[in-house]
């Protein structure tokens, strides 16, 4: 699995979770959420107003992944309260993943390093502006 936040501030770096782990609730609260969100919310996006938001992942919608945000980020929108089916408020996923992809995956990767590194690589080249919906 491979997480990355993008905002009108800018993009994060990728983050991969360890390969082979299912990445149910529990790895994702320790290891996205506590691991990367949270440090974030006082290193990259320290006093700037942010408003986090998932997609409808199962692990992102299960009671005790909303009940880790309400208690650690300041301000997110719920599970119950985001239409996961919407183009227009989530451009991360019905847009700049399949940019990224095109980008990574111009070349047969035989390897995960090999992809991995395509994937900063190309991460890092997406114009911030694509970044931000128009």
């Amino acid at each position: 699995m491979v997480w990355w936040e993008v905002s009108h501030q800018g993009v994060t770096p990728l983050h991969f979770c360890e390969k082979g782990v299912k990445t149910g609730a529990c790895v994702y609260q320790e290891d996205v959420l506590q691991g990367v969100v949270k440090p974030l919310n006082t290193t990259v996006f320290s006093g700037q107003k942010r408003i986090y938001q998932q997609d409808s992942a199962l692990a992102h919608k299960v009671k005790m992944t909303q009940e880790w945000l309400r208690r650690n980020v300041p301000a997110f929108i719920s599970a119950e309260d985001w239409p996961s089916g919407s183009p227009d408020l989530n451009p991360l996923d019905y847009k700049l993943w399949a940019v990224l992809e095109d980008m990574a995956c111009q070349k047969h990767h035989n390897n995960l390093d090999s992809l991995k590194r395509s994937l900063v690589k190309a991460a890092a080249e997406i114009p911030w502006r694509r970044c931000v919906p128009q």
